[in-house]
Order: C-alpha cells, then sequence, then structure tokens
C-alpha cells in the first residue's frame, strides 16, 4: 500500500510539473501593459494549398487548413491592454503546394509525391475590431497576403466579423501562382 501511495505522489508531481509551464504560458508572454492572447489561423488559398507551420512575432501559432479555420487555437501573443497606437506583427509561414499531384479516389496516384514547400513572411499591423484585444486571427489571402484581427466578440465565422469574409462552402482548387510575392516582402527562406 504504500508503495502505491510513493507512487502515485510521484506522478502527481510529474504532471503537476508537466502543467505548470502550460497554465502560465499566456500570462508570462504578457507583461504589465500587454496581456496574453490565443492565435488562430484562417486559410483563404483554397484545397490545394494548406499552411503546415505558421509563426507569429518568432512564436509558433500553429497549422491551418488552405480553406476555413485550422489547427484551433494557439497559446499565446502579447497585444496592448489599451491599444492607442498601430501594433505590427510579423507573420512568417510555410506554404505547401499539392496542385501537381495527380489525385484519385482522394489518394495520390505517386503515393511518393510531396507538396511543394515556399516560406513567406510578412509585417502588418493588428486590426482592431472593438478598443480591447480579444483573440488573434491570422488571415492567409491569396497572393501570399496576410491579415490579423483581434476582435473580443466575434469570430471569423460570424457574419459581422470585420475582418475578411470566412471561406464557405466547398473550397475552390485556387493556388497562388509561383510569381505571386507578398507585399512589401518577397519570399524567405526558413
Amino acid at each position: 500500500m504504500r508503495y502505491e501511495m510513493n507512487v502515485c505522489w510521484k506522478w502527481l508531481r510529474v504532471l503537476a510539473l508537466a502543467v505548470a509551464p502550460l497554465l502560465v504560458a499566456c500570462a508570462s508572454t504578457a507583461g504589465e501593459d500587454t496581456i496574453g492572447t490565443s492565435v488562430s489561423g484562417v486559410g483563404h488559398y483554397g484545397g490545394m494549398t494548406g499552411i503546415p507551420n505558421f509563426y507569429v512575432n518568432g512564436q509558433w501559432a500553429g497549422a491551418v487548413t488552405g480553406w476555413g479555420g485550422g489547427g484551433g487555437n494557439v497559446c499565446c501573443a502579447s497585444l496592448p491592454r489599451h491599444p492607442d497606437k498601430p501594433v505590427m506583427v510579423t507573420v512568417k509561414w510555410e506554404t505547401c503546394d499539392i496542385s501537381h499531384i495527380e489525385f484519385v479516389n482522394g489518394r495520390a496516384v505517386d503515393p511518393n509525391a510531396e507538396c511543394k514547400s515556399s516560406w513567406h513572411e510578412q509585417t502588418v499591423p493588428v486590426n482592431f475590431a472593438q478598443k480591447q484585444p480579444g483573440y488573434m486571427f491570422v488571415h492567409f489571402l491569396p497572393g501570399h497576403r496576410v491579415e490579423v484581427w483581434s476582435s473580443a466578440k466575434l469570430a471569423p465565422e460570424s457574419v459581422d466579423y470585420p475582418g475578411p469574409a470566412y471561406p464557405r462552402g466547398p473550397a475552390p482548387d485556387y493556388a497562388p501562382l509561383p510569381n505571386e510575392k507578398p507585399q512589401p516582402n518577397a519570399e524567405v527562406k526558413p
């Protein structure tokens, strides 16, 4: 019985040590004048291009399907508690284009076929939907552009959301053309 109790306490301590950093992660990214907020991505590329990785100000922020939301919310990005001047963020993302791969019944004909990966980066302003900061939504738009929105009350799926309209319906096959570049930054290496 004593051995079983020692094992339980040991695992409880291990669990506490593993969970504690997660509980304070958002708080530790924010200072007195800032607040930690979750980040979520929204893809507007279409069905042939996904975003397997994206970063906001150097912090990994998740992955996104090419059409709609993806990956849920990831913690955290810092925003000012009372945004009274423009806030800029740097978004770096990888696109994975599968438009060159032949599919039959939803499966690649060549099982070794790989997507064409490219990295992009832009520094853009955060658009605040309300006066207070909220969740951060990164929209990946055709032409390798991004828009970043902060909304405390509305999600991108809402018809009243002030940012880019949420992708609805079946995804088009559109994949950005190779000569499309983000403005003002060009394609970057990882």
